[in-house]
């Protein structure tokens, strides 16, 4: 028998007949899936909290279970480890697990964050308003978070001494914080983390500078939906079904975002509604809704971009840059058609 799976928006109707049309399984043998995000439940990934309060998941013969995460090297960590089938991971983290760790190679599947939100962002008052202003300043954020992995990349992007800078090692939660004390000159992280983090402890935009990565140079994705290729193969049409329902509501989270805010209530009862609104549409409009996705749709990315990407992210890392199908596989989207954005 087949179930259908009723579109989170009216339009477009493409996706929603696609996902309806998947062969969905009764509820008794329903596919269990554990998922891991890479960080906490926040406005930013509640597209995913969406999928699953929706009813998409369950529709479609999947028994989801969502967990926050500790960050993309953790969860990468648990989803090698198979104490998770899917998780959520930073793409140039990928690329750097997979190095380190061969025999365990995980595969990106769908493209969350377009582009990627690393970033360097300093207070008004420092001075600092492009790359070579952080030369000899000291910049905080906690080791191995991605934005200080990549700094390599955006150094020789804009004629920088990667070793110019002095880091200052801090814990995720006092980075925006050491930033506000004047302990550090700028901090490097998550642009929308950092951005919410300031506007939480009183600033405004107008008290900061942001300064974007892929504004500078790095053309890299960002955060992605990972997997074992091993896991992949042997569920691919669970797979399917888990990415049609997270292409769905991340659909909705652009073009409704009251709603995807909405769906984090069962998760986090400590969003703000307004702010987690102003939070998430701030997160789609930097990182999610780009050109190519205007374009192109949700999820997927071409090739050749793949390939630049895995020059400057194994440069960066001193790693040897793999091949794009070891770490990117597209076989499991909708097709593009299903996938565009149209109000």
């Amino acid at each position: 028998m087949r179930m259908f799976c009723r579109n989170l928006l009216p339009a477009p109707l493409l996706l929603g007949f696609m996902v309806a049309a998947l062969d969905a399984t009764p509820a008794a043998a329903q596919t269990p899936i554990k998922f891991l995000l890479a960080w906490t439940y926040e406005p930013p990934t509640s597209s995913w909290t969406l999928a699953q309060t929706s009813g998409c998941f369950k529709r479609n013969g999947l028994d989801v279970t969502i967990d926050g995460g500790r960050g993309s090297g953790d969860t990468l960590s648990k989803v090698a480890a198979g104490a998770y089938d899917i998780g959520v991971a930073d793409f140039s983290v990928l690329v750097s697990f997979n190095a380190k760790f061969p025999n365990q190679r995980m595969i990106a599947t769908l493209i969350i964050n377009d582009r990627a939100p690393n970033s360097i962002v300093a207070l008004k008052t420092s001075g600092i308003t492009k790359p070579k202003d952080v030369v000899n300043k000291n910049i905080a954020d906690n080791v191995g978070e991605a934005s200080r992995e990549l700094f390599p990349a955006f150094a020789k992007a804009n004629g920088i001494d990667p070793n110019s800078v002095n880091w200052v090692s801090v814990t995720p939660n006092l980075r925006e914080t050491t930033l506000v004390r004047r302990q550090a000159d700028a901090a490097a992280g998550n642009l929308l983390t950092i951005w919410v983090g300031l506007h939480r402890l009183g600033l405004q935009d107008s008290d900061f500078t942001i300064i974007p990565y892929a504004d500078w140079g790095v053309d890299i994705m960002g955060n992605a939906v990972v997997t074992k290729p091993a896991w992949a193969a042997s569920h691919e049409d669970a797979l399917k079904k888990f990415v049609a329902c997270g292409v769905d509501a991340l659909r909705t989270s652009v073009l409704q975002p009251s709603a995807a805010v909405d769906s984090l209530k069962g998760y986090n009862r400590m969003v703000d509604r307004d702010e987690g609104i102003a939070e998430l549409e701030y997160s789609n409009r930097v990182t999610i809704m780009t050109d190519y996705v205007k374009a192109n749709g949700l999820g997927g990315v071409d090739d050749a971009r793949v390939d630049r990407a895995l020059n400057e992210i194994s440069d960066a890392f001193k790693v040897a840059k793999p091949a794009v199908d070891t770490v990117w596989n597209p076989a499991y989207l909708p097709p593009a058609a299903a996938r565009r954005i149209k109000p």
